[in-house]
């Protein structure tokens, strides 16, 4: 899965991009990953369980991402987890929101 950080910055994150309501949180699966796994590999419940953990956990961010590109909605949600675990600035959009514009000031 793609990580989301700990704390108050990760629930806001959920709270915005995966919003949910109070009686969705009661009927949440509980084997949602598995079944997510097994849709994606073919693989049964038993031989998703039986997978060694590191290849469990690559097949679960696999078909997460899987699960995302089926539609118009989940591409921007991606799009935007891309964005949101950017480190390195846009200089360029930085210039023309600090007043420097496109043209280093001149416009």
């Amino acid at each position: 899965m793609i990580p989301i950080p700990p704390g108050e910055i990760g629930k806001a994150i959920c709270e915005k991009y995966f919003p949910e309501e109070e009686w969705e949180k009661e009927y949440r699966l509980k084997t949602g990953i598995i079944r997510r796994i097994s849709e994606y590999t073919g693989f049964n419940f038993n031989e998703v369980l039986e997978l060694p953990y590191p290849y469990f956990l690559l097949l679960n961010k696999e078909s997460w991402i899987a699960s995302y590109t089926k539609s118009k909605e989940g591409m921007e949600i991606l799009k935007n987890l891309w964005r949101l675990q950017q480190t390195k600035a846009d200089e360029k959009s930085v210039r023309m929101h600090s007043g420097g514009g496109c043209n280093g000031g001149r416009n």
